[in-house]
């Protein structure tokens, strides 16, 4: 118990000295009954007058233009704080995410044009090949959390595609399993249930048990079994304590997790987007801890 306080008092102290505004305030919400007002101070930031958000918010990618990535992470920031439908900046978002549905694709493109004009990872060029679910199975869970906002039609619609489309899928990208996960957990019971025997499938695929192999750029356990609450705990649940402790003896010595990837470019920029994304990480990390006490 003694090890694990200085692992958390390490990464608090962390949080506190080097993270973004906004991972420090949500700290302080989630951990201090700190200020719901201060988290959603620091969020608009990150939100645009179309209502989306942008402007680093995944600090992978730096344009200011609004995109779909980003405000799914928005809202979900929205949703941990307990923001509902009445709170301005979630109807701006949401009504955004109405704005840029494209029927065709029955979905949202991942990312912008603009993110060409913007230091950015070397995955994130306009146009990518991104599967279906990345973003569009997370967005249309948001869009059930935030069902008063939505034109019951187009929610039906969208739901029977993305079951449709989960059914049918034989390999899973682990980024999209990840967006199906966040769908699973706001669908409701009925419509979560024609899809989750699927998503136990990909999971299985996707998710890398082997300890040899979580040094690297891999799906871990604990990153779509945050809690043993999840859905997915029972199929995984002999190997979260070896994950938890991966996540223990990976903690660097100023007290944060690192992101296990490079953007290959923009090298000074980089830099930045690196202590973002390591504030990001230590708070989902600190998360977890706590989830799993």
């Amino acid at each position: 118990m003694e090890q694990l306080l200085d692992h958390y008092q390490h990464a608090l102290t962390f949080l506190k000295t080097k993270a973004r505004p906004l991972e420090k305030a949500l700290y302080e919400f989630e951990f201090e009954n700190g200020s719901r007002e201060r988290v959603l101070e620091e969020l608009k930031v990150y939100q645009n007058e179309d209502g989306g958000f942008g402007n680093g918010l995944e600090p992978d990618f730096r344009c200011e233009a609004s995109s779909a990535l980003a405000t799914t992470i928005g809202l979900q920031l929205l949703s941990r704080i307990g923001a509902d439908e009445s709170e301005p900046m979630v109807q701006k978002a949401i009504q955004y995410v109405l704005n840029t549905f494209d029927e065709e694709k029955m979905g949202w493109e991942i990312v912008p044009e603009e993110v060409e004009n913007a230091p950015r990872a070397i995955w994130w060029n306009y146009g990518g090949d991104w599967p279906w679910g990345n973003p569009s199975a997370e967005m249309t869970g948001l869009l059930h959390r935030y069902n008063g906002l939505v034109p019951a039609d187009l929610l039906e619609k969208l739901t029977a595609y993305a079951v449709s489309y989960i059914d049918q899928l034989e390999t899973g990208d682990f980024h999209e399993l990840q967006c199906l996960v966040k769908l699973v957990r706001e669908l409701p019971v009925e419509e979560a249930e024609k899809i989750s025997s699927k998503v136990y499938e990909i999971a299985q695929e996707s998710v890398t048990i082997d300890p040899e192999k979580w040094h690297g750029y891999c799906l871990l356990p604990l990153q779509v079994i945050p809690s043993p609450e999840s859905f997915l705990y029972d199929e995984f649940k002999e190997i979260i304590p070896a994950n938890i402790q991966h996540l223990l003896n990976t903690q660097t010595e100023d007290g944060s997790w690192k992101p296990a990837w490079e953007w290959g470019r923009f090298e000074d920029i980089w830099e930045i987007a690196k202590m973002e994304w390591s504030g990001v990480l230590t708070l989902d990390n600190l998360r977890v801890l706590k989830a799993f006490e």
